[in-house]
């Protein structure tokens, strides 16, 4: 009886070690369980908490920004309203641009955002955690909006609070480029591998992506796309395991649907990263990352006193 004891104690204690070394894939082996497609896919399809009141049969727009943002983002949000994601004309192109949120928990941020909801019209919030690993789920609540309330869009933008995006040079882009179905561009993303550094914000285990390289993809910093191909994510995305890099994860929908990324310009136009701000450079791109909310005001009012200069 006593040497069963010591055998069951051995064990149990082997156990537990082997549990603590491989903690980090067990939590993610639960995490593949709890977000597994059958039963909670990247599509949870719930009712909107906030959404905007929009009549895009009666006035298309040509491109929509969706921009990720959290309630403490309330300046950004601002900024962007007064600079680059302030509704306009480009000659006869409409640019219109709404925020996507999922639901906080502090109860005075959301009567704010209700509010703000109210004043702007320009909110799209539903009740998901708001966490940066759930940016894939606050992406296509953003895309399902889209193909539910306006898809009579023709080009969708992705892209979040902490970027400067020249939308003048994009349509003039797209409107070059021609090509209003099949197409998916940004900042190319073809030969990366998943991080397997624990202590980095983008670490992965190979119990969440075993596979040595990604699928193509484009930077979540800002990627565009043709509204058929918001319409193709969509309905791919139930079939689709879900996973926590928005950006990877929309390139396994697209890699399944067999789109091709591709590049919007010969020159480099999407600037993952903060390109040094003069005003020639910002004519020229289309977004640069890691700008504050009181540059992008500097940087766009410059832009806007100095459109009759020459380069």
């Amino acid at each position: 009886m006593l040497r069963l004891k010591w055998i069951f104690a051995t064990v149990f204690c082997f156990g537990f070690c082997v549990l603590l070394l491989n903690l980090q894939d067990f939590c993610t082996i639960c995490r593949k369980i709890f977000y597994s497609p059958s039963l909670r896919s990247a599509t949870v399809r719930e009712t909107f908490q906030l959404r905007p009141k929009v009549q895009c049969e009666r006035n298309p727009p040509f491109l929509v920004l969706l921009v990720t943002t959290n309630h403490s983002q309330k300046e950004e949000r601002n900024v962007i309203r007064q600079t680059w994601g302030k509704e306009r004309l480009i000659g006869d192109k409409l640019v219109s641009t709404y925020f996507l949120l999922g639901a906080g928990t502090n109860p005075r941020l959301q009567e704010e955002l209700i509010e703000e909801s109210n004043t702007y019209n320009d909110i799209i919030q539903r009740d998901f955690i708001d966490s940066y690993y759930n940016l894939t789920l606050k992406t296509i609540m953003g895309i399902e909006w889209i193909c539910t309330h306006c898809p009579q869009t023709t080009f969708v933008m992705k892209t979040d609070t902490d970027m400067f995006v020249n939308p003048l040079y994009l349509v003039e882009l797209l409107v070059k480029k021609n090509q209003t179905t099949d197409l998916f561009t940004g900042s190319l993303r073809l030969h990366d591998a998943p991080i397997r550094d624990i202590n980095s914000k983008w670490y992965i285990s190979t119990a969440e992506y075993p596979q040595a390289k990604y699928p193509p993809f484009c930077s979540g910093t800002g990627y565009v796309f043709s509204v058929d191909v918001a319409q193709r994510i969509q309905n791919v995305s139930s079939t689709v395991p879900f996973f926590k890099l928005e950006d990877v994860y929309v390139g396994m929908c697209l890699e399944k649907l067999e789109i091709n990324l591709q590049n919007l310009h010969t020159e480099t136009t999407f600037y993952a990263y903060k390109k040094p701000f003069t005003v020639c450079n910002y004519r020229k791109l289309v977004t640069s990352h890691g700008v504050q909310p009181g540059e992008i005001y500097l940087f766009w009012e410059a832009l806007r006193r100095s459109r009759d200069e020459q380069c």
